[in-house]
């Protein structure tokens, strides 16, 4: 879910969860440990088990982008062969749970590993990834349809999750993928609590996300709409859809992606961004400084040596350069150039669908952000913050998912209700 902010993310409290007789789950690595985070998540939700999470991190050396990817791969395979000896078997719960973690584990596998979109292994992490995912869908104990569209040069594809039982029109939930994320992964972010409180939910990627950008080669665009729009075209001509109750879910980068589709699509019914991402030419300008920034916009053949300095650190390297390719440029400059076309200065006034703008506290995505977005919506806007004293601190309320859960969903419901009334 990492934005693309060029910060550094903000420390989490240094917590360590450590069983009776196995290691913690922290690498001493911070940028390894906002990771796992994620595992932990998982695992909440059926996708990762703490053991299995435990047990490779204490074979990842800290800062080791290498062994990381390594013994990444190394328990996907492992937690995949054991489900398909437990398919082969007929026993479907333990595959499809399989299935789910090992796709979370070759998740892990390729993050650090996007710094170049042809290199071989990432292609293989993520098919690995695509894969696990795609086994358990026919196992799952919910509806699941694959989307692919294509359009005027836009791809998107992803999974539509309905809940068991007869297609009576549902409210369904559009969660586009984040930054470094998949349509695979958002089943975790986004369909898994949507299923739980009775709502469809569409996943999917766009350019510069997933497959479509590792496998058709499309870079990040900042025109969210053109990839909206096609989707929810789609959308709406699926069974047990209420194409009234269409509501969007932004999460990290989806928080800029989810407002700049809203504002050119009238079919959305309500928006949530976590957290607010408004205009990234500003945020550049606050971390560059005024005399970079206007070095940038004059184009100065020198600037890109004194920024050099950015990629000292060899983790921070690494970051940048996965955006880099995300956005499908070679340098600091290009990528600050490419990065400062996204922004919702002068479009988010289109928005006037009930909006919940949240933030949390430690978020390094949201700084700044929040009251400027807010400022210019459209329509009626319900702010939350969460912190690091209920335990929802950090980048999208960090291990805090079922607290931004019922915020979300309960606020979806309401926002629902007051548009079509109670039956709807």
């Amino acid at each position: 879910m990492t934005t693309s902010a060029p910060a550094t993310p903000a420390a989490t409290p240094a917590v360590s969860f450590v069983g009776a007789t196995g290691p913690a789950l922290r690498t001493g690595d911070e940028a390894f440990d906002a990771q796992l985070e994620r595992s932990m998540s998982a695992a909440m939700r059926g996708s990762a088990d703490l053991g299995e999470v435990a047990a490779t991190v204490a074979r990842i050396a800290p800062g080791d982008l290498g062994s990381w990817r390594r013994e990444w791969r190394a328990t996907g395979d492992a937690v995949r062969a054991d489900g398909d000896a437990s398919l082969a078997a007929g026993h479907t719960v333990s595959a499809r749970r399989c299935f789910l973690r090992a796709a979370e584990y070759y998740r892990q596998a390729f993050f650090f590993n996007r710094t170049d979109i042809t290199r071989q292994d990432l292609l293989d992490d993520h098919a690995a990834h695509v894969s696990a995912f795609r086994a358990a869908v026919p196992l799952m104990t919910h509806h699941v349809e694959r989307m692919e569209v294509e359009r005027d040069g836009v791809v998107a594809a992803g999974y539509l999750l309905r809940p068991a039982g007869p297609d009576v029109p549902r409210p369904t939930v559009l969660g586009p993928a984040g930054y470094d994320g998949t349509a695979e992964s958002s089943y975790l972010d986004q369909a898994f609590g949507a299923l739980e409180y009775g709502m469809n939910c569409l996943v999917f990627e766009g350019p510069g996300q997933g497959g479509v950008l590792y496998e058709r080669g499309l870079p990040l665009r900042p025109d969210f709409e053109a990839t909206l729009t096609p989707v929810v075209d789609w959308l709406v001509a699926q069974p047990g859809v209420d194409p009234a109750a269409i509501v969007l879910l932004g999460r990290s980068f989806g928080g800029y992606l989810a407002p700049r589709g809203a504002a050119r699509e009238p079919r959305i019914a309500a928006l949530v961004c976590d957290p607010a991402q408004y205009d990234f030419a500003a945020t550049i300008r606050g971390r560059l400084g005024d005399q970079a920034w206007q070095r940038l916009q004059d184009d100065d053949p020198t600037l890109e040596a004194d920024l050099a300095g950015l990629l000292a650190d060899p983790q921070r390297a690494n970051d940048f350069r996965c955006r880099m390719a995300t956005h499908g440029v070679a340098t600091l400059t290009d990528y600050f150039r490419a990065l400062a076309t996204f922004t919702l200065d002068g479009l988010a006034g289109g928005i006037t669908c009930p909006t919940l703008v949240i933030e949390a506290e430690g978020d390094f995505a949201s700084q700044g952000q929040t009251e400027p977005l807010a400022a210019a919506l459209g329509g009626p806007v319900t702010r939350r913050r969460f912190t690091a004293a209920e335990g929802a601190g950090g980048h999208c309320e960090g291990l805090g998912q079922f607290r931004l859960e019922r915020v979300v969903f309960d606020w979806f419901a309401d926002a629902l209700a007051q548009r079509t009334g109670p039956a709807s």
